[in-house]
């Protein structure tokens, strides 16, 4: 069985959490079943924007594989994988941003930076001025996707991967106490200019 989940960054250390956390005959199960699934749902929405390929689908089919194999656990297990990753791209992105400059250059360039990751998103309260930047995602289009195709709560693993890599940029102090996927009203977006 070819393996699409493999090769997608940002799930691709999942089949090995999955090894740590259920032993291998579980884990390749859900890992095959979640793959089956992500072409299912490839296939059903062949022209499906990046950002449901990349990210809605795969956190989806995860998603359901986990839960069909451990009923129940999918939330839990899925959140704490999304943690987990989060925390190794945490350090790569420290070592990015470690460069001479980096941090001075994305302060410097900061609202553009905002307004290209908040692009698909509904942003309110975007305040963007010197060594500050802060914003509210009251619509997010990862979560809607999730949403429309029935699993609305699969993408709190990416939302706890965002959690976590965001406090890896170096020069940036970032606090987020709130999240669409979760139930809340928004994402609140806080970054703070550090010396970190």
């Amino acid at each position: 069985m070819k393996r699409h989940l493999d090769k997608i960054f940002v799930f691709k250390d999942c089949r090995k959490y999955l090894i740590d956390k259920f032993g291998v005959k579980s884990a390749e199960e859900i890992w095959d079943r979640a793959n089956e699934e992500y072409v299912r749902l490839v296939s059903k929405e062949p022209d499906a924007e990046k950002y449901a390929k990349s990210y809605v689908f795969p956190a989806v089919a995860i998603y359901r594989a986990i839960e069909i194999q451990m009923p129940g656990e999918a939330l839990a297990v899925s959140r704490d994988f999304g943690t987990k990753n989060g925390l190794k791209l945490k350090k790569l992105f420290g070592r990015i941003t470690a460069l001479p400059g980096i941090p001075k250059l994305m302060w410097k360039n900061m609202d553009k930076i905002a307004a290209k990751m908040s692009e698909g998103y509904e942003v309110k309260n975007l305040q963007v001025e010197s060594g500050v930047c802060n914003m509210d995602i009251v619509g997010c289009p990862l979560h809607d996707k999730a949403k429309e195709i029935g699993t609305p709560e699969a993408v709190q693993m990416i939302c706890c991967m965002d959690k976590e890599y965001m406090n890896g940029f170096r020069g940036v102090d970032y606090k987020r106490t709130k999240s669409v996927a979760e139930g809340d009203d928004c994402c609140d977006y806080r970054l703070k200019r550090s010396c970190k």
